[in-house]
């Protein structure tokens, strides 16, 4: 279950140890992935054993480039592919360094990627309930 986290390089350089290379090993490893296990597929006790589910964290003021990320999925992956949505970001350690990213993402964030999302026709979407302290 790999995470997909930035859609941009320069995004995944800034907040996370300078990996600009992040999106294209992060795509390159999905695709992979896929070739050699498929789309996840529940057995018959509800559990998924094997396949590929992919996580997002939607984070706050679009950073992750959550959009973007979905649409590569949309046209690189079948349409039942497994996304997890998540809306628990949470600032910490040098998040509060950047005012972007200092604050928890809104309610209107996670709604706007969750309704694109269906809008790209996925049908085994895993969405998170709203994730609040």
């Amino acid at each position: 279950m790999p995470d997909f986290k930035y859609a941009d390089g320069d995004m995944a350089a800034k907040y996370s140890s300078d990996a600009y290379s992040y999106p294209e090993f992060t795509k390159a490893a999905i695709l992979e992935m896929h070739r050699q296990v498929g789309v996840a597929k529940p057995a018959e006790d509800g559990l998924m054993y094997r396949g590929l589910m992919i996580r997002h964290l939607v984070m706050p003021n679009r950073v992750g480039g959550s959009n973007k990320i979905l649409k590569w999925i949309a046209d690189n992956l079948p349409k039942d592919t497994y996304i997890n949505l998540m809306s628990q970001y949470r600032p910490m350690y040098k998040a509060f360094e950047y005012k972007e990213i200092s604050r928890g993402i809104t309610k209107a964030e996670f709604k706007e990627v969750v309704d694109y999302a269906k809008s790209l026709g996925f049908t085994n979407l895993d969405i998170q309930n709203w994730f609040k302290d």
